[in-house]
């Protein structure tokens, strides 16, 4: 081995000990990328590193255009941190903040440094210290004084462009649950219901977001980032 090669290879060593290699811990450093479901770079995700101890005391780092983040922690020897993320994005004119998924919930100690990756997932239970879900809530009702076995419901749901992560959706055909909610990826959907109880044929239902407009036999939907209620969510009201 040359002189050249061999200080390359020592100066690309040094690189990594100091925080370089993405994928291995360093001291005093938090690191990770952030990516969606289907792999693809996720920049100006927030991250926030938080004291185990001390209440309210965090350290935010943001991804870049290759997804990546990095933050430095240093003098806090004392304190055990965790690490959870979200995104904000605009989507059909309205601004969403999302929680993503750590592929790590555990707490670690600055002189050990973490690696912290997280996904942006469009549906399923959020984990760690989190609650919820990370997808988008449908309830399904109906306008007082009209009952219906909503089990006996099927949505229809079919994407207008691509969903908010920038991917493709694709139709949703699902039945509503005993709870009438249900978890889709946030889109824009064009939602159609039919009504099919034991022993009956199937109808087709008129439907509307709640509360707003006339019934049709469709409704083009988005979700409402924030109600008194709910995040990420709309409710929808059918009849026959």
């Amino acid at each position: 081995m040359n002189l050249l090669v061999a200080l390359s290879l020592l100066m690309l060593a040094c690189k990594k000990d100091k925080g370089g290699d993405m994928n291995k811990p360093a001291t005093d450093m938090v690191k990770g990328k952030v990516l969606t479901s289907d792999g693809r770079p996720v920049s100006g995700a927030r991250i926030i590193i938080s004291s185990v101890i001390w209440y309210n005391e965090n350290t935010v780092a943001t991804t870049g255009a290759e997804g990546t983040y990095s933050k430095k922690l240093a003098g806090l020897d004392s304190d055990a941190f965790y690490a959870y993320a979200s995104i904000q994005k605009d989507y059909n004119g309205k601004r969403y903040t999302m929680d993503l998924h750590p592929e790590s919930t555990d707490d670690f100690f600055p002189a050990d440094g973490a690696v912290r990756n997280f996904i942006w997932k469009l549906t399923g239970p959020q984990v760690g210290r989190s609650t919820g879900i990370y997808g988008g809530q449908v309830t399904v009702a109906s306008e007082p004084g009209a009952f219906y076995d909503f089990t006996n419901v099927t949505l229809t749901m079919v994407p207008q462009g691509a969903l908010i992560d920038g991917s493709n959706g694709s139709t949703i055909t699902m039945k509503v649950p005993n709870s009438q909610k249900l978890e889709v990826p946030i889109g824009r959907y064009l939602i159609s219901a039919v009504y099919a109880p034991a022993g009956q044929g199937q109808k087709t239902m008129k439907i509307r977001l709640s509360d707003t407009g006339s019934y049709n036999n469709s409704v083009l939907v988005d979700f409402s980032p924030s109600t008194d209620f709910c995040k990420n969510c709309l409710t929808l009201d059918v009849k026959e």
